[in-house]
């Protein structure tokens, strides 16, 4: 049976399906006539109970006479008469004591006959029975002629369906070699292969979904090679030694320095052992070591290499190595193999033994020379002292443990910058030794001065350090020493302040810092006013103690950068650096602090011991550097005295600067201060609105511009007027003035049915105010304005001070609904990090870079950066500044669907901009 089913399995499909339809046609037929038979049996005993029902009195009536009669010979001929019917196959007539009186019977008897048995009887009498066969002669030859017809058109249809199907089998099976001997081709390795079968049917689909299947698995198969051989470029060119194997521990593979390290080549080390190709000993006993893949493959963890291991090569070689060891699962997760990496460290062990053998000779010098070793791991950050270094602070090196990093811990941090500059300058190579003096908060919370000396102890193969070693001297005492000797060679003894010397020094290294990083610092000459006759009427006691307060009182006004020093009499000098990188800006901050002494000096003094007060005035001198060519610092001094007493002859208690048209630069800013003052009181500003069209050329939104149409200047650039504002603290209100105008008119194109974004500049002060959200959520809900459409345009400048905060408020704001865009993106502090965590959904490319394009390659390299990191990050891209279809078109060809410029229109006013829509302005 098994055979019989096993071969019908191996039979082509055309087989089968010629097979099947025989015998569903002769299975047809089979039921046919099994019908066509119970019909004519059906039929003749219906026919022979209606011959009975018509016989039956007939023969009553022909044979009772004779029985009756007792003529027997009659009912016999009677009898043999009746059976040559066809309707009679057999018939027996028994008297009435049983005697067989007549008996005749058919030689073919009929298979569908009927026995009948009735008397017969004269009234009431019965003379005997009859024993009647009724017989379907009829019948059955119509059986035997329909059998035959049935039998020849089984054969008839048997024939014509097997013909039929064996056409249609062969169509069927020929299509479905074609789909096997691609499938093979494929198997064969030609990927390429495809079935060409356009019909729609069952086996077209089948083909269709076959080349679709074969095409992914090409593509698989290419993708797959591809990665294959990225990996085996990466493993072949990693520089550690690389090794793989099965899950009997047998190598399926060797990089090339793995290959360089076991002296074995992979086609040698595949399928041995790897323990005949990786040899360890332990370095200290050269007892073999246990190779991990053992451990990997019970445990299934990754397993590293004990310290002091040695790989023995097959050339004999020793190697101190490094190694860890990994499991290789396969997509179900079973461990099918081990990966084992390991790196010759022969270098750094010797390294780390020679450093063993020097820190023992380096403990007895140590030791006579009263200094505290320190031994820093550049690697994991781990600092270790010992007992003297801990016991010039009063510790024990145990008392460390709860410290981070003890030495950052307990340095002083006003001291703490310069000793890591110190040590990163020495790491970095720029100083051939570390060295740096600071105070270091002993056990009993004093300060200790300490001098701290180091190298770098141990690198790497590449020179980079790995360990830094060094000692720490306690020169507390000859630190308090040296200050004694500072402070007389470089302080005024009478106000403690620093003294001429001192000064030149500062203003040295402040004049060559301003010309280095482009800044404007600045030099006040003051000089106290009618001094002289406080000497001459209440004595130099008395003098004395106006000095003390001059001085302190200008220390209190200043930053702790700038410097106040003593040059002896009644003058003083303040120097101020770093004040702004704009010449004009730096001049009126000078200005300001200038007025701010003057007015500081104003004030009584009191005279000390002698009693009474007096009142006194200052002229102040003042000075910018860098200021031209062969600048040096006597000049700068001689330049702020000379202007010191420019403003003594103006008439004392004055500020007057070096150079006159200095000078009226400054008195100028200030009187464009004052005039912003009323400005903004009489609210003297204009919107202007500046459309955003999209690349069909829509209008999408605007940006809102701020103008002063000043009474007498005419107007006054926002270049002029914004930067004052923001150094005055005047941004403040005029931003919040805009903004709320800006809210105002979204409402009225709201209500107008315009579904256009206004985009309000916020400035980076603006923005700190710790009630700015405060302040925009109130200016939202009292004009009704719908947060989704506004727009705040920040600068990048603005994130460098705290960006967390500056994130924090962002996410309060964009809460409200309000989106965010970095204007001028590209020309300040672009960092991806900022983007990837800020709450934006703009980006604007400054016109700096538009202008450019297309020709500028530089601006087009620019330009598509900032439209690729937009597009990666899900932002939008407005550009700024476009004038000229050619930009257009390269801006819409590389991806920016938002525009700004002269080439949809010049800024408006908020009137001219509505009546463009068709709506009154408000």
């Amino acid at each position: 049976m098994s055979r019989r089913s096993g071969f019908f399995a191996d039979l082509p499909i055309r087989h089968k399906l010629s097979l099947l339809a025989a015998f569903a046609s002769l299975l047809g037929l089979l039921l046919f006539g099994a019908m066509m038979l119970a019909l004519l049996r059906w039929s003749a005993e219906r026919g022979i109970e209606q011959q009975e029902t018509t016989l039956r009195p007939l023969l009553a009536a022909a044979l009772t006479g004779p029985m009756v009669e007792r003529d027997y010979a009659s009912v016999r001929e009677i009898a043999q008469a009746l059976i040559k019917s066809d309707a009679i196959d057999a018939i027996e007539v028994v008297s009435n004591d049983g005697t067989m009186v007549a008996e005749a019977h058919e030689a073919n008897r009929s298979p569908f006959g009927k026995d009948s048995i009735f008397e017969l009887e004269e009234s009431g009498v019965s003379f005997g029975r009859v024993h009647l066969r009724l017989g379907a002669g009829g019948f059955a030859a119509l059986s035997e002629r329909m059998g035959l017809a049935m039998l020849v058109t089984a054969m008839l249809s048997l024939a014509l369906v097997t013909v039929l199907f064996r056409i249609l089998s062969r169509r069927l099976t020929r299509r479905l070699a074609r789909l096997a001997a691609t499938a093979h081709e494929i198997t064969a390795g030609r990927l390429e292969a495809r079935v060409e079968d356009e019909t729609q049917d069952e086996i077209g689909r089948l083909a269709h979904d076959f080349n679709r299947m074969a095409e992914t698995v090409q593509q698989t198969v290419q993708e797959l090679a591809a990665s294959e051989g990225e990996v085996t470029a990466i493993l072949q060119s990693i520089g550690d030694g690389l090794v793989t194997t099965d899950a009997t521990m047998r190598v399926s593979y060797l990089n090339p320095v793995a290959e360089a390290l076991t002296g074995w080549t992979e086609a040698e080390a595949r399928g041995r052992s790897i323990a005949e190709i990786f040899k360890i000993e332990h370095a200290l006993t050269g007892q073999p070591a246990e190779i991990p893949v053992g451990r990997v493959l019970e445990t299934g963890l990754v397993v590293g290499l004990a310290n002091h291991t040695v790989l023995v090569a097959k050339d004999g070689r020793r190697y101190h190595i490094s190694d860890s060891a990994a499991p290789i699962r396969d997509g179900t997760g079973q461990l099918i193999g081990v990966v084992m990496v390991f790196r010759d460290v022969s270098e750094s062990y010797r390294l780390r033994a020679d450093l063993d053998a020097q820190r023992t000779r380096l403990a007895l010098a140590l030791q006579g020379a009263n200094l505290g070793l320190w031994d820093r791991d550049l690697t994991t950050g781990a600092l270790v002292v010992d007992a003297r270094w801990a016991g010039m602070l009063g510790y024990r090196p145990e008392d460390f443990a709860a410290l981070a990093d003890p030495w950052i811990a307990l340095i002083h941090p006003d001291d703490l910058s310069g000793a890591k500059r110190a040590f990163k300058d020495h790491l970095e190579g720029r100083l051939p030794q570390y060295e740096a003096e600071f105070r270091m908060r002993g056990k009993d919370g004093q300060w200790r001065w300490i001098l701290s000396r180091g190298r770098v102890t141990a690198r790497d193969a590449e020179g980079r350090p790995l360990r830094i070693t060094g000692t720490h001297l306690d020169i507390t005492e000859r630190h308090a020493a040296q200050d004694e000797i500072e402070r007389l060679a470089f302080y005024d003894p009478l106000t403690h302040l620093p003294n001429r010397r001192l000064l030149l020094d500062r203003l040295e290294r402040e004049f060559a810092e301003a010309r280095r990083n482009g800044h404007h610092g600045a030099l006040l000459f003051i000089d106290l006013d009618h001094f002289k006759q406080i000497n001459d009427a209440h004595g130099h006691t008395a003098g004395d103690a106006v000095l003390r307060e001059t001085a302190a009182r200008l220390k209190g006004l200043l930053r702790e950068v700038d410097t106040v020093a003593r040059l002896g009499g009644d003058e003083f000098v303040v120097l101020l650096p770093g004040l702004a990188a704009d010449a004009a800006t730096a001049a009126a901050a000078a200005r300001h602090v200038a007025d701010k002494l003057r007015l500081a000096l104003s004030q009584p003094f009191e005279l000390g011991q002698v009693g009474g007060v007096c009142h006194l005035g200052a002229s102040i001198g003042l000075t910018l550097f860098p200021d031209g060519v062969g600048e040096n610092c006597e000049a700068i001094l001689r330049h702020a005295d000379t202007a010191m007493y420019q403003a003594k002859e103006g008439g004392r208690n004055a500020v007057c600067f070096f150079e006159p048209a200095m000078q009226s630069l400054v008195e100028e800013r200030l009187a464009l201060e004052n005039d912003l003052h009323a400005a903004i009181a009489s609210e003297e500003f204009e919107l202007y609105l500046q459309g955003q069209h999209d690349a069909e050329g829509r209008l999408k939104g605007a940006e809102v511009l701020l103008r002063w149409p000043h009474p007498r200047r005419g107007l006054v650039p926002p270049t002029s007027f914004i930067p004052l504002a923001e150094e005055s603290g005047l941004i403040d209100e005029l931003g919040e003035w805009v903004l709320r105008k800006a809210a105002m008119l979204l409402k009225a194109l709201e209500e107008a049915g315009h579904d256009l974004r206004l985009a309000v500049n916020i400035s980076p002060r603006q923005f700190r105010k710790a009630d700015f959200v405060a302040r925009v959520r109130t200016i939202l809900a009292e004009t009704g304005a719908n947060p989704l459409r506004l727009v705040l345009e920040i600068t990048e400048n603005l994130l460098l001070t705290d960006l967390g905060e500056a994130t924090a408020r962002m996410h309060e704001l964009q809460a409200l609904g309000i989106r965010f865009s970095i204007d001028d993106f590209g020309t300040g502090y672009s960092s991806l990090s900022y983007l990837k965590r800020l709450p934006l959904q703009e980006l604007k490319i400054d016109r700096a870079f538009v202008a450019g394009l297309p020709q500028d390659a530089d601006d087009a390299a620019l330009s598509k950066t900032i439209l690729l990191i937009a597009r990666q990050m899900h932002l939008e891209v407005v550009a700024e500044g476009v004038e000229t279809e050619a930009q257009l078109t390269w801006l819409k060809h590389n991806g920016c669907h938002h525009f700004q410029g002269y080439l949809f229109g010049r800024p408006q006013p908020v009137t001219a901009f509505l009546a463009r829509l068709a709506m009154p302005a408000r």
